[in-house]
């Protein structure tokens, strides 16, 4: 290549890998920390041992390596644009070996930019660039090779081992090894046959030998590759079409022809670039989920206990979702807003408030920071081992890890906190918490010292009863019969009956609150009361509770609306849907 075109080989290179960092550092950062959690890295040989003894095994344990790094955005975005990059290289190295047209350069940006957009799915594990790198460096030394025979026999040991390092991954080597024998033509046809069919028949042996020492893997896993894909029964059909990609583009550059006249050239270049840029651009919007990115940062500022952010976000745009409702209600208690304001926001029934358990990874994990945050230690705890027992890849979780730490710590089981927290000391990023934790095990002065832990040691459920998705409500009510100060389960436990439309006990929990200290009666109890008074009552003015004027005049001016005309939801959504006489009419 001439200089110029060296040099827009270096340009695109270096606004590609910008592209990816900014794209993973900024806009998505939050799967990266959602996909950090579900996974524990230890350093240990145990765990490089398991993780190693399975083919695939290296990459996986290098992917898992890389991944614990996602806690941190912009150097979880930096890794994955040199991966990319360097999978660029060494396509551009390979296809230019098939044939020295440089014209081509962009399409070798192919392969990096489909991973670019499979990557926007946080179920596709970093395992799969590393075995692809990996793989294609194996390709990159067969080319180096000069003598015939030593590349075949470099060939043929190197199957079985790639296979081991990499996993199923190792067809591509086969199959570009295969491609370039043919493209040299230095042996007949029929070497070249025998060749093909030796490399077959030595990637099979490989498989069946692998099946014999890993039972408990079906075939077709083994010969796709297990660590390439979060739900280890499934392989995704996009990363087989990768792999056609990265044996086809070095063939693009024997098949299709040589361009001589430089003008051409950079015309030509300029054409790929604008198409793959526009491709590029439909392939984020078709693939980039950005409601789960949105639910995700709702999760680390739960997690990270930056209640304002939260109110913030949901600010600037309400939340839908009942993870994302639920996230933000609690939020509001934690904040001392949850009576005053939380029918400014959209609600979504009972689901916005406590989230049902559900049979997965994901939503116990979640849903669980509601439960530990109002005092529902033990079922925080019990979500927290679930969702890390229904880990498709059989990981262990260092989020869950931390979290059964911190139950245990605060129902005093100190044994078993101690054992978690000795397997977060073999981490990279949470052994400092792990060993400050360590200090406190056992010593009451310390734990005393910690707010979170004192609060929720006073308010935790101390007496025994049966979860029921069905009897929240009950279980709320437990929690604050212990003590008639816990604000925020008496405040869950009336905002749970305003959002079920139970005005009944909402009446009768009310005067539960008065060991609360409010200053005022919230707004949102001011608009439950006055419509219950308003239902057998004509003059307001004679209510027993000290309500304010505006609320007094608004409940007038919805009250002629909503009476005087057949389809007032469109009257009254402008002025009154921050209400709660607006949800209980128009809010299943």
């Amino acid at each position: 290549m001439n200089k110029q075109i060296r040099f827009a080989d270096v340009a695109l290179s270096i606004l590609f890998g910008l592209g990816v960092f900014l794209f993973f550092g900024y806009f998505y950062r939050y799967h990266l920390i959602y996909q950090e959690q579900f996974q524990l890295f230890l350093f240990t040989p145990g765990y490089l041992a398991e993780t190693t003894g399975k083919p695939g095994g290296l990459a996986e344990y290098i992917g898992r390596f890389i991944t614990q790094f996602y806690v941190n955005p912009w150097l979880g975005g930096a890794i994955i644009a040199v991966l990319l990059l360097i999978v660029q290289r060494q396509v551009l190295f390979i296809s230019l070996k098939f044939g020295n047209k440089p014209t081509y350069l962009p399409i070798t940006f192919i392969p990096s930019l489909f991973y670019f957009l499979l990557l926007c799915n946080e179920h596709i594990m970093p395992a799969g660039m590393v075995a692809l790198v990996i793989t294609l460096a194996a390709v990159q030394f067969y080319l180096t090779i000069q003598h015939t025979g030593f590349r075949m026999l470099y060939v043929l040991c190197m199957i079985p081992m790639l296979y081991g390092l990499a996993g199923g991954i190792v067809m591509i080597f086969i199959v570009l090894c295969i491609a370039v024998e043919i493209r040299k033509n230095e042996i007949s046809r029929t070497q070249q046959l025998t060749f093909a069919g030796v490399c077959v028949l030595c990637s099979i042996f490989s498989v069946l030998f692998a099946k014999a020492w890993l039972v408990q893997y079906p075939l077709f896993r083994l010969w796709t590759g297990i660590g390439y894909y979060r739900f280890q029964m499934i392989f995704p059909f996009t990363l087989a079409l990768l792999w056609i990609m990265v044996v086809l583009i070095p063939l693009v550059f024997w098949f299709l022809p040589e361009v001589k006249q430089l003008n051409k050239i950079f015309r030509l270049i300029g054409i790929q670039v604008v198409i793959l840029i526009f491709v590029t651009s439909y392939g984020i919007s078709m693939t980039a989920d950005w409601k789960k990115e949105e639910i995700m940062q709702y999760d680390f500022f739960v997690r990270t206990q930056q209640w304002d952010k939260i109110i913030g976000m949901a600010d600037r745009k309400p939340p839908m979702s009942p993870l994302s409702v639920s996230y933000l209600n609690l939020a509001l208690c934690k904040e001392g807003l949850m009576a005053e304001r939380m029918f400014h926001y959209f609600q979504n029934g009972p689901e916005g408030l406590l989230p049902t358990f559900v049979k997965d990874f994901t939503m116990p994990m979640m849903a669980g920071e509601v439960y530990y945050h109002l005092g529902f230690v033990n079922t925080a705890q019990r979500y927290a081992f679930e969702a890390m027992e229904a880990i498709p890849d059989y990981q262990k979780s260092s989020r869950a890890v931390k979290r059964l730490a911190e139950t245990n710590l605060i129902n005093g089981e100190y044994a078993a906190a101690k054992k978690y927290l000795n397997l977060l000391q073999r981490t990279l990023y949470y052994k400092k918490w792990a060993d400050m934790v360590m200090d406190y095990l056992g010593d009451e002065d310390k734990i005393a010292s910690v707010p979170e832990w004192t609060e929720l040691r006073k308010y935790r459920t101390k007496t025994n009863f049966l979860f029921s998705e069905q009897e929240k409500d009950m279980m709320l009510g437990v929690l604050l019969q212990q003590d008639f100060t816990n604000r925020k389960a008496y405040e869950y436990l009336m905002a749970y009956c305003l959002l079920t439309k139970d005005l009944k006990h909402f009446a009768s929990y009310y005067p539960l609150g008065k060991s609360i200290g409010y200053q005022h009666i919230p707004r949102s109890y001011q608009e439950a009361l006055i419509y219950i008074w308003g239902l057998t009552n004509v003059d307001l003015s004679t209510i027993p509770y000290p309500i304010s004027e505006e609320v007094k005049l608004q409940v007038k001016h919805y009250g002629k609306i909503y009476t005087a005309n057949q389809h007032a939801e469109p009257l009254l959504k402008k002025d009154f849907s921050n209400t709660y006489w607006y949800y209980l009419h128009f809010r299943k």
